[in-house]
């Protein structure tokens, strides 16, 4: 590999004197020297990747305005040439990243290479930057002492834009190192920098910080299903997008051609994790949260109780939705009344009734060719038979013979002519969505005691029916019962003009469309149901039936499965990583655990240990934390506790900078809301607090936590000291509790008073 020219190479320096283990020390302004050489490095990674991006730009501009070629080959070329440069100048843009480059190997041989987030070379061929997700870049975070991987000294940048801000040295081989001239200029440490930087709305990769045990289940290959898991802090999200990342480097042909889904918990953790793809130069991946699934135009809030919960994610509501689809379509006239050639026929609803049962009775979520509108043909078919069978009928009763065949008769065009008839078609298999079909059972115009019969029992009947009756709008856990009735009806059928004219697989990057042989998966659409990759977040957390609706947008899909059943918001099954693998159709699953918590600070951790065994778990599965704040955790005992939490939650913003949340039961989160705006409302202030349930908090983490009536979260359900444990362990600087006088409080031992 060619490397650019390194003055930090040049044997020792001199003044430098050797130290005790014979690597040669760093005299004084050592380090500044060698920052000033990186920042030499880094302008020229920045310069050429700019350099590169104006370049693919022109290129794309370029070929998009040229109108030249006339032929169908012309203009396909045309179009697939924009799409390529306009696809390389979106990968050499990264938007407000705080590191470009972030890393420098030393390796024994003398070679070095600098990593980041692109590879990049110059014009002269030589290698300015390695992608961090190359072969070549595994070392920056596999090596050790112990495993050095043929590297003498590691060294990691901490930037912002184009400026070195600090670094920090490790010699990895002692030798290598002495024989090199390598010196050791040490720094604060990268990864204790990063993790007491302040947070923000949205969560940052940890390219540059990448650990070991992290770096591993990132490159690991995507077959079948692995589970990451680990307890609050381990990094299980940030690896599992940087997993996305890497498998779209590793294969772009196979991940970005059909996509990757990202399946989050909920809209505040989907938008808190949208930027760390896109920072690290991916943006095919489509990231969705649960609600996401819903029929468009369908209104989601919230989510239910467990216990309702649990109803509606039983695989019991599979045949439930099914015989909802069949029961939703209407009532037949009592009698269709139809004539040809001079003989009247009267057909009733009984007997069409049976007609239209038998079809419903076939009719499933399982194959494409087996969905309801699927069969919209065959059921206009059956319909015509019917008709067909009683005019015969008829017609020999009035003392005629009547044809054998249909067909060639004109019996099918007297169909169309006859009014009672085009009115009978229109409710016998009409056109159907999966919004109004729910909603004829949750508004009881369809009978839920009979869709119920065989599936659930009196007590799961009436949660349901309390579930509905006062609704505004679905629930997450409604969302997937539509999608299965979806699933069930299928997707109606289209006429060919319509097929002509939505289906155009032609390219658009230029303009004039054309219409080439090639088929382009648009995996931004609502029914693509061919993900090559699906990531699951929080995934302790979703019923079967939820699992269903993820399944089949992967059906071929790898899939990585992220979660910890300690932080479960559910009672229900699954209760363990091999069911959840069987309910997306696969046998066996690969579990990977982190176990180092980079998040909480150890005072806060003894609160969590507490929190833990209260909820029926081994303290000891809480993850060994890597920092301490300086700050314990503080408690409140107050009658006033909306006034208390709001005025903690205030002052700890003043204290300084980064995000503080108030977690609190639902029914308190409008009365915390107003008081903050009366205290903040209108100031900066106000823009970093949040007032937040402690369902919709999971995955999210802040500087500073305010938990307002732990005692009521914790008794709310059967996992509420679940959903507790999840409250105390967001914070990364500070935690404030808020209890009245008398609460239990788990772990109070492990506070401060107020």
């Amino acid at each position: 590999m060619s490397a650019a020219p390194d003055p930090d190479h040049a044997g020792s320096p001199p003044g430098a004197h050797p130290a005790g283990d014979g690597v040669t020390a760093p005299e004084a302004g050592a380090k500044r020297a060698a920052m000033n050489a990186e920042q030499t490095h880094l302008d020229r990674i920045h310069d050429r990747v700019e350099e590169l991006r104006r370049r693919a730009d022109a290129r794309a501009a370029e070929a998009a305005a040229d109108h030249s070629g006339s032929t169908f080959q012309a203009r396909f070329e045309r179009d697939v040439t924009a799409h390529h440069h306009a696809t390389r100048a979106a990968r050499y843009t990264f938007g407000d990243v705080e590191s470009l480059a972030f890393g420098r190997l030393d390796l024994t041989d003398g070679e070095h290479l600098h990593v980041g987030r692109v590879s990049v070379v110059d014009d002269t061929g030589d290698v300015v930057l390695v992608d961090w997700r190359a072969p070549a870049s595994a070392a920056f975070y596999q090596a050790t002492a112990a495993a050095p991987m043929d590297v003498a000294r590691r060294r990691t940048l901490v930037t912002r834009g184009r400026s070195v801000r600090d670094l920090d040295d490790e010699l990895l081989d002692a030798d290598a190192a002495e024989r090199l001239g390598l010196e050791s200029v040490t720094g604060q440490g990268a990864l204790l920098a990063a993790l007491a930087k302040t947070r923000t709305a949205h969560m940052r990769d940890i390219v540059a910080t990448i650990q070991a045990d992290q770096d591993r289940i990132i490159r690991s290959p995507a077959t079948g299903t692995m589970v990451v898991t680990g307890g609050p802090g381990t990094g299980k999200t940030v690896v599992a997008l940087h997993r996305v990342a890497y498998l779209l480097y590793g294969d772009r042909d196979r991940f970005e051609g059909r996509g990757i889904l990202v399946v989050g918990p909920s809209q505040a953790f989907t938008e808190y994790t949208a930027r760390v793809l896109p920072s690290l130069g991916e943006d095919r991946a489509v990231q969705r949260s649960l609600d996401d699934f819903a029929p468009r135009g369908a209104a989601v809030v919230g989510w239910d109780d467990p216990d309702v919960a649990a109803v509606k994610g039983d695989l019991a509501m599979v045949e439930f939705c099914r015989r909802a689809v069949g029961a939703a379509v209407p009532a037949l006239p009592p009698v269709t009344r139809l004539s040809f050639e001079g003989t009247t026929a009267e057909v009733d609803a009984r007997t069409l009734g049976q007609v239209r049962r038998r079809l419903l009775g076939r009719t499933s979520a399982e194959r494409d060719q087996t969905t309801y509108h699927a069969r919209a043909a065959a059921a206009d078919d059956a319909l015509r038979a019917a008709l067909w069978k009683a005019w015969r009928s008829a017609r020999r009763a009035s003392g005629a013979r009547p044809p054998e065949e249909r067909f060639g008769t004109g019996f099918d065009q007297a169909l169309e002519d006859a009014p009672q008839v085009t009115m009978l078609r229109r409710c016998f298999w009409p056109p159907l969505d999966a919004a109004t079909v729910l909603q004829a059972v949750a508004a009881g115009d369809v009978g839920l005691d009979r869709l119920a019969d065989g599936l659930l029992d009196r007590d799961q009947r009436r949660l349901l029916r309390e579930s509905w009756a006062d609704a505004e709008a679905w629930t997450v856990d409604d969302v997937a019962l539509l999608d299965e009735v979806r699933a069930v009806l299928g997707t109606q059928a289209e006429t060919p003009a319509e097929s002509r004219r939505d289906n155009d697989p032609g390219l658009r990057v230029a303009g004039d469309p054309v219409l080439a042989a090639v088929e382009y998966a648009d995996v931004e659409d609502d029914g693509y149901r061919d993900f090559a990759h699906v990531v699951v977040d929080e995934a302790q957390d979703l019923t079967p039936m939820q699992w269903r609706m993820v399944a089949r947008r992967g059906p071929y899909a790898s899939w990585t499965v992220v979660g910890d059943l300690a932080q479960r918001s559910r009672v229900a099954e699954p209760r363990d990583w091999d069911a959840v693998a069987r309910l997306i159709g696969r046998r066996q699953v690969a579990i990977q655990s982190l176990t180092v918590n980079y998040r909480t600070p150890v005072e806060i951790v003894e609160v969590a240990r507490a929190v833990l065994a209260a909820a029926g778990h081994d303290p000891e599965a809480v993850p060994t934390a890597v920092r301490g704040s300086g700050h314990r955790p503080v408690l409140h005992r107050t009658d006033d506790l909306n006034t208390t939490a709001v005025t903690a939650a205030v002052d700890a913003a003043r204290r300084a900078d980064g995000t503080v949340v108030l977690i609190a039961p639902p029914e308190r989160l409008t009365a915390l809301t107003e008081l903050l705006d009366g205290q903040a409302g209108g100031t900066e202030l106000r823009e970093r607090l949040r007032v937040l349930d402690p369902r919709t908090v999971k995955g999210l983490e802040f500087d500073d936590v305010v938990v307002v009536e732990p005692d009521r979260i914790a008794s709310a359900s059967a996992v509420g000291l679940h959903q507790l444990y999840v409250a105390v362990t967001r914070a990364t600087r500070s935690l404030t509790v808020v209890a009245a006088p008398g609460a239990e409080v788990p772990g109070a031992e492990h506070y401060d008073p107020a």
